[in-house]
């Protein structure tokens, strides 16, 4: 079956790929991800390491303390480290040597298969730990060639390389020896005890030296390291025992905002590229690159420059397209500071006129007609005027009157010269004077709609194109004419010496003097803060490092605070404050995510910050940036549940476990992504272009008044899925901010922060701490919520509607009593009108079962009910298709004997009395329903005794196990969960009727 990391790095390698890679991903890379995924290379549960290190201690140390801390200690070393999975471990490792290895010098085919299938087994001890089992010890050369032997069947290199075994030394040596630190053995003669080297032993030490940097490199936490810790000398030193004359840089953005920093990091590659420095890997902070040795170092101030053209670039097209940077309301249209200070005031002139088609869209009830009104109320405009222009007063009227407003209003409020020259530039001298234009009522210049309408009533045929062009040429004019007499404002941009000042903070490049900041600054800043007057709320987003300052409604994404009386009366209070970097990333956030300033809150946003496990290599990072721009639009979760409906019984599951078959068959992208190899097909263009995913935001919204279940139900599956897909971390908050600036401080294979308190009952026996989920945790987390999904959907939705707002009502009941999974069960079922059919039978009993692991009640539970139903089998059995009542009728007797029976009854009088209505009630039943009864071999009376003592055995156990010792003899409590009791039965009975169906169908095919 193929999987979603498979589909996306097939589709984005370019045609010019070799074959071997291709095959390498499309015959290696499924079964890599089934037998490694699960498994942690890097991080993981400490609690599940300390169990998978005892499991494999002897029976002499089980008991040794010293040997039990011992491994605790090496658990809790384990579980520091951040989570990165097995799978992208090995797969990241090779391509980043596989790049390495055609950017050096050329392989020939089996040296490629070697390397590949090397790299592949080369944490094999990995593998090994995680199944509770010790892997062999450097100089055992036989159990090693037998593990890899055994792996590679699994992962079917046969399909890879139908000759591979005959290169199994190679394999296994390269296997054992890609580090160069420990538990190595190179001594080629040892190996070839075993068997013939399939390679030349000059080119497998080079295979070892470029498997050894891509092992390193997926090590690394920070590009930084490879100048600043012992793993990137190591990685230099390798590269120079290849005879490259190449070396590794890096450069490195110390914080993690959103879109912003990633634009930054993609400028920042894009800048490099021009000095001949080649990507190697790819981190949430930055790039490792590769280099000449003599390659310039970009410099600081051009880098900078380059920075922030590139990010004003972007704003700007999109704020003249009208999508950001402004907003219109009753004095007109109104531009946010940030446009002022990304764009000089010519380009932003030239820009106004797309800007007033996009804003002005007032057509059915233009402002030209109501303000020439009230002119003429006042007696500035007479009637004759009035009736010779009401006819032009449209909408094209507003949107050249309000292009005016604006430009007089933001560049030539002081130019009185500039009112005279546009009467000029018309041709209206003889028609309107300076004085009749400027006429400001409540902050409106209502002279320009008069002079708008003036202009139309000369020019009466233009339709919205021939304005459009009209107020191009007018821009123009007026920019030339401002430029002559040096009109215009001068053009400062106080955003970019503060974006100046983050790059100076923040970003690091290899070769670059560390930037130690400016103190006369900070002490100045200091100083200023610990005024009254100058003391300045801090950023509603990030720390104080830069100031504050209100921001209109149509740059942030986020509500109005609320009034508080915390604040002094008349004291400053910022509703909107944040600082100039944040109002970057937030502009951005709505010109990528087409998002609406006013309404965006409403729709209950959840973000989900994709990070690296480590590392990406150049493949997988492409790979990554197609699956971002769909896979939300895509996702239907009841296709979901039709999926895990199919699949999740262990017996339909093959090879492969249930869960891996929902998510590898689930239709993850667009129908056009799935048509074949992006690079053929008529989206190539969409998907060769953007930005690549440093750290990736994916944003799931829900229309407004729905709830913060309804909010989460999306994130929530996604947060778990794509770790385990795509080898990535997932931090899910309601937090414009990522919860984390680095990934260095990210330790989960996901986290969660913020979900509905569901989510808390959910997880809690599972993970290890709150909110952080380690990559052993994945898959039984993710099968726990989609079983609540599936059985949520089966029994309290009412298609298409799926009523996700009562999830947290089926959480908790499933969660408090596992029996109430067959209440649900039964709910949804009555809904439909029929009784359980066998495979449904099967799943909700398998669903029970997965919920109740762990929990040693739960689990009893189950237990005790699939007993109670066991014992009443042996003298009472009916047909599936019988009504409730006829298959539970023993325990309805028993249950209702001991609810009517006086407290005060000692206990054997209590089973004696209810066995004696049970067995009244058997008596009573058809013949067939008693199997013991209808053993003709046996006397009537030995048969009627045998009856007689499965009742009383059954009875006794009702009393003692269940009423005595689950339910502590307390009758109301026993009446609460009766029905529960009976539900969980019946699902029970028809689970054992099932199983000695199959059993008699097997006996019958082992005799025939």
């Amino acid at each position: 079956m193929t999987t979603l990391l498979q589909t996306l790095l097939t589709a984005t390698l370019p045609a010019e790929t070799d074959s071997i890679l291709q095959a390498y991903i499309a015959q290696l890379v499924p079964a890599m991800e089934r037998e490694f995924g699960g498994i942690s290379a890097q991080g993981g549960s400490r609690r599940l390491h300390e169990h998978q290190l005892r499991q494999q201690l002897n029976a002499s140390e089980a008991g040794n303390s010293e040997a039990i801390a011992r491994i605790q200690e090496q658990a809790q070393r384990y579980s520091r480290r951040p989570d990165q999975n097995l799978c992208v471990h090995c797969l990241n490792g090779l391509l980043i040597a596989w790049n390495l290895a055609e950017t050096l010098f050329p392989l020939n085919e089996s040296e490629k298969r070697v390397l590949c299938l090397g790299q592949t087994l080369h944490d094999y001890n990995k593998y090994c730990h995680a199944n509770g089992e010790g892997a062999p010890k450097a100089h055992e050369i036989a159990d090693i060639l037998n593990l890899c032997s055994d792996l590679g069947a699994k992962l079917q290199f046969q399909e890879f390389w139908p000759d591979w075994q005959s290169a199994l030394v190679d394999v296994a040596f390269l296997a054992q020896n890609t580090q160069f630190k420990c538990a190595t053995n190179p001594y080629l003669q040892e190996w070839q005890d075993y068997g013939d080297f399939y390679l030349d032993s000059r080119r497998l030490s080079q295979l070892r030296d470029l498997s050894a940097i891509g092992d390193i490199t997926v090590h690394m936490k920070d590009p930084a390291d490879v100048e600043t810790e012992s793993s990137g000398k190591r990685l230099q030193d390798h590269l120079r025992g290849l005879g490259s004359p190449l070396r590794f840089r890096y450069h490195r953005l110390r914080d993690t905002i959103g879109i912003l920093t990633n634009a930054i990091h993609n400028t920042v590659m894009t800048f490099a590229r021009e000095q001949d420095w080649q990507p190697v890997a790819f981190f949430a902070q930055g790039v490792i690159y590769l280099c000449p040795k003599q390659a310039e170092v970009p410099d600081r101030d051009s880098l900078k420059t380059y920075l922030w053209d590139r990010i004003r670039e972007l704003l700007a097209d999109n704020m003249f397209q009208g999508d950001i940077g402004f907003k219109r309301d009753g004095k007109g249209v109104k531009v946010a500071p940030q446009a002022l200070e990304l764009i000089p005031p010519a380009d932003l002139i030239r820009g106004l006129p797309q800007v007033m088609f996009v804003k002005v869209q007032n057509a059915k009830v233009p402002a030209t007609p109501k303000r020439l009104t009230k002119l003429q109320q006042r007696g500035d405009l007479s009637e004759a005027e009035w009736s010779e222009i009401k006819a032009y007063s449209d909408l094209r009227a507003d949107r050249l009157a309000e292009f005016l407003l604006f430009v007089q209003r933001q560049f030539f409020a002081a130019i009185p010269e500039f009112v005279p020259w546009v009467i000029d530039y018309w041709g209206l001298a003889g028609v309107l004077t300076p004085d009749q234009v400027e006429i400001v009522l409540g902050g409106v210049n209502y002279g320009w709609y008069r002079l708008a309408a003036h202009v139309l009533a000369c020019h009466s045929g233009w339709d919205d194109e021939d304005l459009k062009a009209q107020l191009q040429d007018l821009a123009e004019a007026i920019v030339d004419w401002g430029q002559r007499g040096d009109r215009l404002p001068p053009y400062e941009s106080p955003t970019q010496q503060v974006f100046d000042s983050y790059l100076d903070s923040y970003l690091d490049l290899s070769g670059w003097d560390s930037y130690l900041g400016n103190f006369a600054q900070e002490l100045d800043r200091y100083s200023q803060a610990k005024t009254r007057q100058g003391k300045q709320p801090i950023c509603t987003l990030s720390s104080g490092e830069f100031p504050s300052e209100d921001q209109l409604d149509s740059v942030v994404l986020f509500k109005p605070q609320q009034y508080s009386n915390k604040n002094a009366l008349g004291g400053r209070q910022i509703k909107r404050g944040i600082s100039k970097i944040w109002a970057l990333e937030m502009l951005i956030r709505q010109s990528r995510w087409s998002a609406s300033a006013g309404s965006f809150e409403d729709e209950k946003p959840v973000f989900l910050y994709l990070f690296p496990a480590y590392v990406y290599a150049p493949q997988t990072i492409k790979a990554l940036r197609v699956f971002c721009q769909d896979v939300v639009q895509t996702l239907n979760l009841w296709k979901v549940n039709d999926a895990w409906i199919k699949n999740c019984s262990p017996e339909k599951s093959g090879g492969e476990s249930g869960l891996l078959r929902v998510l590898y068959g689930l239709n993850w992208l667009p129908e056009a992504s799935e048509a074949g190899r992006f690079a053929r097909s008529p989206e190539c263009r969409r998907y060769d272009s953007g930005d690549l995913p440093f750290v990736a935001t994916l944003i799931t919204k829900v229309g407004k008044k729905k709830t913060l279940t309804e909010a989460w139900v999306v994130p929530l599956f996604l947060s778990l899925a794509l770790p385990r897909l795509l080898g990535i971390r997932v931090s899910a908050s309601s937090s414009h901010v990522p919860l984390y600036g680095s990934d260095r401080d990210f330790l989960g294979a996901a986290q969660i922060d913020g979900a509905g308190g569901f989510w808390d009952l959910l997880s809690a026996s599972v993970t290890e701490s709150h909110g952080c989920i380690r990559i052993q945790e994945i898959d039984p987390l993710l099968t726990r919520l989609l079983i609540v999904y599936s059985l949520h959907l089966d029994s309290r939705s009412s298609p298409p509607d799926p009523r996700w707002q009562d999830l947290k009502n089926t959480v908790r009941e499933v969660i408090s009593d596992v029996l109430n999974v067959f209440v649900l069960a039964d709910s949804g079922l009555r809904a439909k009108g029929r009784d359980a059919n066998p495979a449904e039978a099967r799943r909700y009993w398998f669903f029970a079962q997965q919920l109740a692991q762990d929990n040693v009640l739960m689990t009893e539970k189950l237990s005790v009910t699939k007993e109670l139903v066991t014992r009443y089998r042996r003298f009472y059995r009916v047909r599936l298709t019988d009504s409730s009542h006829a298959i539970l009728l023993p325990l309805t007797k028993v249950l209702g004997a001991i609810l009517a029976i006086p407290p005060h009854l000692e206990r054997d009088d209590i089973i004696q009395q209810a066995a004696g209505q049970l067995k009244d009630a058997i008596d009573r039943q058809p013949a067939y329903t008693r199997p013991l009864l209808l053993d003709k071999s046996l006397d009537y009376q030995i048969r009627f005794q045998q009856e007689l003592e499965a009742v009383l055995e059954f009875t006794t156990f009702c009393v003692e196990e269940l009423f005595e010792r689950q339910y502590k003899g307390d009758r109301a409590l026993l009446q609460e969960n009766r029905n529960r009791i009976k539900s969980g039965a019946e699902f029970a009975y028809r689970i054992l009727t099932l199983e000695e169906q199959e059993e008699e169908q097997d006996m019958d095919k082992e005799t025939s």
